[in-house]
């Protein structure tokens, strides 16, 4: 036997390409079709829920005699009817419910007959997402985001998982000058970008799906983020300076940059002295050559800032009037200038000539040469000398080299 159900509400329809809407809004009714065990019932059904919205999936049985799919929700006050063609085979169908409010539905699925006959009702839930689920997403913070050079490092902080992040989208620009957008899970807690590129700021934002069947994915604002440089340390900065290789009183500073003229002391060594406790020393004369344009340098990464270094030096025979000169430099780069370029290279950040200080116990002499930078820069600091080699000869000993923040 036939059964009839009846609900009531007003027919609107809605063309849509081959559905149709049906919507109840008055006291009209419309004739559900009558359930008769003889029409097959879907094999598959699903709903998937999105933002306003959901995504109707089924399998129709082969060889059944089905016309159409209906399905009902808001206590059928709507329904969407899905043509179907008669077929030997299975067949699948997939339709979208739009404009659909935020809350959870339930939504009941029949297939009907030619003659008007429906089978049995199949009914299934889901959530529909909107705006008040997405107020509630938020980007996954940063806890650190350190640049050396082109290397970028990002360390993210927890969150909440609940709401359905999945991962991290995050748009930076590598040393090439090219936009480079990747993605990462949101497990990944650590992102390391080797190609990064200085003095630019990179953004991310975290993406969410909120059920593992959602149709749609959640994409927030970026946020945008300037990458901390370290505060540069000088290596091996500080008496006893320490040496890579030793012969006799004289060796090879360890870290430091030194140029072949200034190995001039057995062994082919030379500005790190044995003396006054493992000082830094380029010394030319009593029976060791003239130093011409003899480089002893380190380099440094440093952000955008005011600057000073601080040469402590603990003695110095060098005169202003001395031909060749020997100076203290900063200078922009992997290298300093040569010592008559000093004074005009573009490149030099501060210098500062070295002269005669007279040794006076725990009272050392202090150069400060303050500079500053608009952007991270590559910095080169250290002594450039060129000196006699005549008896007595020439010498700064040298204490430490200091950089710190300037006022």
């Amino acid at each position: 036997m036939k059964k009839f159900t009846l609900i009531s509400f007003k027919i609107c329809t809605i063309l849509f390409g081959f559905l149709f809407l049906a919507a109840c809004d008055s006291d009209d009714t419309l004739t559900v079709m009558p359930q008769d065990d003889s029409v097959a019932q879907l094999k598959t059904f699903s709903i998937k829920p999105g933002e306003n919205r959901v995504k109707i999936e089924g399998t129709v049985p082969a060889e059944a005699d089905i016309e159409e799919v209906v399905v009902y929700w808001n206590d059928r006050a709507n329904s969407l009817r899905i043509p179907i063609s008669p077929s030997n085979e299975e067949q699948q169908f997939s339709e979208y419910i739009p404009n659909l409010e935020e809350r959870v539905y339930t939504f009941e699925m029949q297939t009907s007959d030619g003659s008007g006959s429906g089978s049995a009702i199949v009914t299934g839930a889901s959530e529909v997402y909107g705006a008040s689920y997405r107020n509630t997403l938020l980007n996954r913070p940063v806890s650190n985001s350190t640049l050396a050079q082109s290397k970028l490092d990002i360390q993210f902080d927890g969150m909440d998982f609940s709401t359905g992040p999945i991962g991290i989208e995050l748009s930076y620009e590598n040393t090439s000058g090219e936009l480079q957008n990747v993605f990462f899970p949101i497990s990944q807690d650590r992102v390391i970008l080797n190609d990064y590129k200085r003095n630019t700021n990179y953004k991310y934002r975290t993406v969410f799906v909120p059920s593992p069947l959602a149709v749609d994915t959640f994409y927030i604002d970026y946020n945008s983020v300037t990458p901390q440089v370290e505060f540069p340390e000088l290596k091996n900065n500080a008496v006893p300076f320490s040496a890579t290789s030793v012969s006799g009183r004289w060796g090879v500073l360890a870290d430091w940059t030194t140029t072949a003229p200034v190995l001039i002391h057995p062994g082919g060594h030379g500005g790190w002295d044995q003396w006054n406790g493992n000082i830094f020393n380029m010394e030319s004369g009593w029976g060791a050559s003239a130093i011409n344009n003899g480089k002893i340098y380190q380099s440094v990464e440093a952000p955008a800032g005011n600057y000073a270094l601080e040469i402590s030096v603990r003695d110095s025979n060098h005169s202003e009037t001395d031909e060749g000169g020997s100076y203290f430099v900063v200078s922009k780069g992997f290298e300093l200038p040569d010592v008559s370029d000093v004074t005009t290279d573009s490149e030099v950040l501060v210098f500062e000539r070295i002269h005669t200080t007279t040794y006076v116990a725990n009272m050392p002499e202090i150069y400060r040469l303050e500079f500053s930078l608009d952007e991270i820069t590559d910095i080169t600091i250290g002594q450039i000398t060129s000196q006699w080699g005549q008896t007595p000869g020439r010498f700064c000993n040298i204490l430490s080299f200091e950089l710190i923040p300037a006022d």
